[in-house]
């Protein structure tokens, strides 16, 4: 049931993220599409949160291994350090833009610019680097079988969301993006 889950999830959230899909939604609500990015943030936590439900309460804990002590404060750094990364990497982002907030006032901003400051120096997609990392965490603090699933999923999903997202950075900044993706790794610095 969880992979199923997670599987809706990633189809959903990819299919309403998809530029086609919003301008067809766009054309049929007319003046209200000020409210699109709002409710896509809003039933993306709701559905995240129920799989989370799922996961954390609904499942036997079928622990592959027993994590040692090294391995909980390992998975325990590793945790915080992706939170770490994740703050950081919002700071490249307008959060009014990202949660939808700006669009109910109307302001909707779209950058000129492609931004290559902070986190984005190292990695293209910093915010999915602090997810790979706290999940990875999580899971060397709580090894069940549920959560390797899980971890395997969105390590999955991160990877084809990421190229997806890309391209559509490719096709808004065009030869300054692709020099972009040639200097810079795509999640982690130095290696991918």
């Amino acid at each position: 049931m969880l992979i199923i889950l997670w599987v809706l999830f990633f189809v959903s959230h990819s299919f309403f993220a998809a530029n086609s899909v919003k301008a067809a939604i766009q054309k049929i609500s007319g003046r209200n599409f000020i409210f699109y990015r709002i409710v896509y943030n809003l039933l993306s936590v709701v559905f995240l949160g129920f799989i989370l439900y799922v996961l954390f309460f609904k499942h036997e804990m079928n622990y592959l291994f027993i994590s040692s002590t090294l391995l909980n404060y390992t998975g325990i750094g590793l945790m915080i350090a992706g939170i770490i990364i994740m703050v950081l990497a919002f700071r490249n982002y307008d959060l009014g833009e990202f949660t939808g907030i700006k669009q109910l006032a109307h302001q909707i901003h779209h950058p000129e610019k492609l931004r290559i400051t902070g986190l984005n120096k190292y990695v293209r997609n910093p915010l999915y680097t602090g997810i790979i990392v706290f999940i990875l965490g999580y899971f060397l603090r709580q090894p069940t079988f549920m959560n390797l699933v899980s971890l395997i999923m969105i390590y999955a999903y991160i990877y084809i969301g990421t190229l997806l997202e890309e391209k559509k950075l490719g096709e808004l900044f065009g030869e300054e993006y692709r020099e972009y993706k040639q200097q810079v790794k795509m999640l982690i610095p130095f290696v991918f």
